[in-house]
């Protein structure tokens, strides 16, 4: 039979649960002291009491749900459970044996306490302090009739309400003071044991009864004559119906974190003789290894979502015929130490990206395909002369790479789709098409100004407040000055007119001062309540390349330690103050230097 009850309860009560403020009904086994009741997981059975105790609901902590108490006549202790170990400590409380205990909310704070309802009188002792004595008192109704409480106005405040057996009618009071009934109506018969509650979670307490003699629980949703609104079988008559607000109601799940993503970008990869002649050495003699010069930045770039590297120049496929400036060609290894430390793809739109021509164009993409790099900027067919897309957790990432010339080199005709040269429309048109693929962010890298010029041309000032006035580029990234150029925002989003050499062989001269120069950028983008990714900060790390072996070191790392020579932290410091001075000219809103 019991189990059968705690069907009824999961399978009858699951529509009353719907509203999260809904009471529900419990029903206690007077012999046993069995409570079953609906929580917002589902039935829940539990023992609480002895034999002979009334059972109580109240939100007696004020959480805003309620608890199982019960009332012990052999003592006249109030016992509240305890929802953790089901246990529960005396409180005190007044009254008589034959008194009819209740509990509400009967001042409106939240906290329910009890009262008192003397049947033979019909006097109502209210407490509005749990354990404390009366503080008020009145009457209400003749001998013989049964209490119940209920918040029956939506006032926020329980009354008191009465059902009279011998008529059959319900009486309701919207105050605590002597008069006659509010409302009143017929509903149930001898016998009944009546019941308040918030059934719907609309803020009015109604009637329900349970009825001895079918062992059926009959429900209204409104205080008037009527049909029960919803009726089910409970199997036991003897049950003792009580309602309430059961179980602890879990927190509601932390929203989503929005998401983001990171992105770290560098300078140019120019890779002179010097600097392959130490690759060399790095290798013992045979081939070239470049990535103990890139190995100080490994921390940062793994650590990004996505990390673009700027290779300046063609690569060769089996390091035949390897030049340096004017008309560059670098060994294949420099695509093998870039993707070793993390870099996931490489803008490859430079004014150097024919200086082999097209073929050498070809076969640099070659080369980065095999080193696992992706690329954009220049292609092998027009099939391949669009945006490069790239998912990062879920989240597609454009890439656009444009050059301002080809130091005076042609294209020949027809094959226009080698290398991207800048045009403002045509990038429009690419972010716009980025964006008809599913991008949600689009980066914009340009090869562009004046070389070794520390502040950035009228052009790029131009065009990147025109560029970022467009809605499809979130971002520029800028290189080819070979010197570091200041970062700003434009309309809330930044460009980086110049990023510095990452790697090269130039020196500071009277006349090319901070050559040695570069930045890293880490640029975190996350998504606003609107859907729409904005890049909400950016930190830039000073690079130093240093001369001896070319080193990429990141400047702060090692000026924090002690084990650096004088003279080498006396060229860094000098480094590091002029890269912040020349990034922060313009005091870019959520630039922060590392």
């Amino acid at each position: 039979m019991r189990a059968a009850v705690g069907l009824v309860l999961g399978l009858a009560l699951s529509g009353l649960t719907a509203a999260s403020t809904a009471d529900t009904p419990g029903f206690v086994d007077p012999d046993t002291n069995r409570w079953e009741v609906q929580t917002r997981n589902g039935a829940e059975a539990f023992y609480f009491g002895e034999r002979g105790d009334i059972p109580l609901v109240g939100d007696w902590d004020c959480d805003g749900f309620d608890t199982a108490a019960m009332y012990r006549t052999s003592d006249g202790h109030v016992y509240v459970r305890n929802a953790e170990d089901g246990l529960a400590e005396p409180s005190p409380f007044w009254g008589r044996w034959d008194d009819v205990i209740l509990a509400g909310d009967f001042d409106g704070d939240g906290c329910d306490t009890l009262a008192t309802y003397q049947r033979v009188s019909g006097l109502v002792h209210i407490s509005n302090e749990l354990g404390a004595g009366p503080e008020f008192s009145y009457y209400f109704g003749i001998p013989g009739d049964k209490p119940f409480v209920g918040d029956f106005d939506e006032d926020g405040i329980d009354e008191l309400g009465l059902h009279r057996e011998s008529s059959g009618f319900v009486y309701m009071r919207f105050s605590h003071s002597i008069g006659f009934a509010d409302a009143e109506f017929y509903y149930g018969i001898p016998d009944d044991r009546l019941v308040a509650g918030d059934w719907n979670g609309d803020g009015i307490d109604t009637v329900a009864v349970m009825r001895p003699g079918d062992g059926v629980f009959y429900l209204r949703n409104e205080n008037s004559l009527g049909f029960a609104d919803e009726q089910f079988e409970v199997g036991d008559p003897d049950y003792v119906p009580v309602a309430g607000t059961f179980g602890r109601q879990p927190p509601p799940p932390e929203p989503p974190a929005p998401r983001s993503f990171t992105i770290a970008a560098t300078g140019d990869i120019l890779i002179h003789s010097a600097v392959w002649e130490s690759a060399r050495a790095y290798a013992g003699g045979s081939g070239y290894d470049f990535q103990p010069m890139f190995e100080p930045l490994r921390s940062r770039i793994e650590a990004a979502d996505l990390a673009i590297c700027h290779l300046e120049v063609p690569l060769s496929a089996d390091n035949s015929r390897i030049s340096s400036y004017p008309s560059f060609r670098a060994p294949r290894e420099v695509a093998d130490a870039v993707s070793a430390v993390g870099y996931d793809t490489c803008s490859t739109a430079s004014n150097h990206t024919i200086d082999k021509g097209v073929d050498g164009a070809v076969v640099t993409l070659g080369v980065l395909d095999s080193a696992g790099l992706a690329h954009t900027g220049s292609a092998r067919g027009p099939e391949e002369d669009v945006p490069a897309l790239y998912e990062i957790d879920g989240v597609l990432v454009g890439h656009l790479s444009y050059t301002y010339g080809l130091n005076g080199l042609r294209v020949p005709s027809g094959k226009e789709y080698t290398v991207n040269v800048i045009d403002e429309a045509a990038i429009i048109a690419d972010a716009a098409w980025a964006r008809e693929q599913g991008a949600e962010f689009v980066i914009l890298s340009m090869h562009w100004g004046n070389e070794y010029q520390a502040v950035e041309s009228s052009f790029q000032r131009s065009l990147a407040e025109s560029l970022l006035a467009d809605p499809h580029i979130d971002l520029i990234l800028g290189h080819h000055a070979h010197v570091v150029q200041p970062i700003d925002r434009i309309g809330g989003e930044y460009v980086v007119f110049g990023l510095g050499n990452l790697i090269s062989n130039q020196r500071t001269s009277s006349s090319r001062v901070g050559v040695d120069d570069g930045l890293l950028v880490e640029v975190t983008v996350t998504e606003g309540p609107d859907g729409v990714f904005r890049s909400e900060a950016l930190t830039a790390t000073p690079l130093y390349v240093q001369a001896d072996g070319h080193l990429v070191l990141p400047v702060s790392d090692y000026l924090a330690a002690d084990s650096i020579a004088p003279n080498l932290r006396t060229v860094l410091q000098t480094s590091y103050d002029r890269t912040v001075a020349r990034v922060m000219r313009y005091e870019p809103v959520g630039v922060t230097i590392d």
